[in-house]
């Protein structure tokens, strides 16, 4: 699967980055959601921290669900979960999404 530069949620413009220095000082992260900047920042493979495109794609993925869930759930509504901030929920969320767009089969 492929990775967008960009994409839009409400309208907002949200850009995905490879940029290795901004991880210079994360060294056990992989990906992050930066609400603030309206980024999702990856990590891509290098020599030190060897990553393949499945790997890359999941944490796409899973920075993903991050925004979705910010945009539609508890950010917005005044609720004290936030479920974007729910770890175990967004990994399997983004988990599935990213499955079921990767096996998606279609008729010619």
């Amino acid at each position: 699967m492929r990775i967008p530069k960009r994409f839009k949620l409400f309208e907002q413009t949200i850009a995905v980055t490879f940029d290795p220095k901004n991880f210079i000082e994360q060294d056990g992260y992989q990906g992050f959601a930066c609400y603030r900047t309206n980024q999702i920042q990856l990590r891509e493979s290098n020599t030190t921290t060897p990553r393949s495109d499945d790997q890359i794609n999941q944490t796409f993925y899973h920075e993903l669900m991050h925004f979705i869930l910010y945009h539609a759930g508890a950010a917005n509504t005044g609720k004290k979960d936030y479920l974007h901030q729910e770890e175990g929920l967004v990994d399997l969320c983004g988990s599935l999404l990213h499955q079921a767009l990767a096996t998606m089969e279609y008729d010619e």
